[in-house]
């Protein structure tokens, strides 16, 4: 089985996240932020990867950018080459480097534009890959979320991950269900008041 590593939110799903980012994310004040949490991931290459129609098209913007700085590394090592003076030439080494970081990132881009499935807004009364919802938790307070694909999850824009925590949790539930979600802080109870 091949398989990636990847930052990924424990809760939400967030690929190539930071601390800072959930640092930052906390002081908003908002229902967010209990529920992120930042911890080491990993992503099944051989699972499909959900992707909203944009989605699809920024893999394939990245892997064309990707491909291009590849060829430019390429020139650099072959520029930094020097017979006999391999262990001792830090350019060489570091563009090396660099070509061995870009060729990981061409092969996982592929991967995932190969596995693609393509997520339509489905329009359902029922929460599931796609939809926009609006929840409020106990307190009165309200986010509203977009699932999506983990590679596509930025809780700060409000898109979720199916495959997190708080995604599990919503599919399969309608307009007025209430879903309990256990967060790094505890349980956290959300009502779902829209499914669009």
């Amino acid at each position: 089985m091949k398989q990636a590593a990847l930052n990924v939110s424990a809760s939400i799903g967030v690929p190539f996240a930071s601390r800072s980012a959930s640092s930052a994310l906390r002081s908003e004040g908002s229902i967010r932020p209990a529920i992120i949490q930042i911890e080491a991931g990993v992503m099944d290459l051989t699972e499909p990867v959900l992707l909203t129609p944009e989605g699809l098209e920024k893999l394939k913007r990245d892997l064309e950018v990707a491909l291009q700085r590849r060829v430019e590394a390429g020139e650099r090592l072959k520029e930094a080459f020097q017979p006999g003076d391999i262990e001792d030439n830090p350019e060489y080494e570091q563009a090396k480097e660099e070509v061995g970081m870009l060729d990981s990132r061409i092969y996982e881009l592929q991967e995932m534009i190969g596995r693609a499935q393509i997520i339509r807004d489905t329009h359902s009364s029922v929460v599931g890959p796609g939809s926009t919802i609006e929840v409020v938790d106990h307190e009165g307070e309200s986010e509203t979320y977009h699932l999506v694909g983990a590679v596509e999850s930025d809780p700060s824009a409000g898109r979720i991950s199916v495959d997190s925590p708080v995604g599990r949790a919503l599919v399969g539930h309608k307009k007025g269900d209430r879903v309990t979600v256990s967060v790094p802080s505890g349980t956290l109870t959300l009502t779902i008041k829209v499914v669009k």
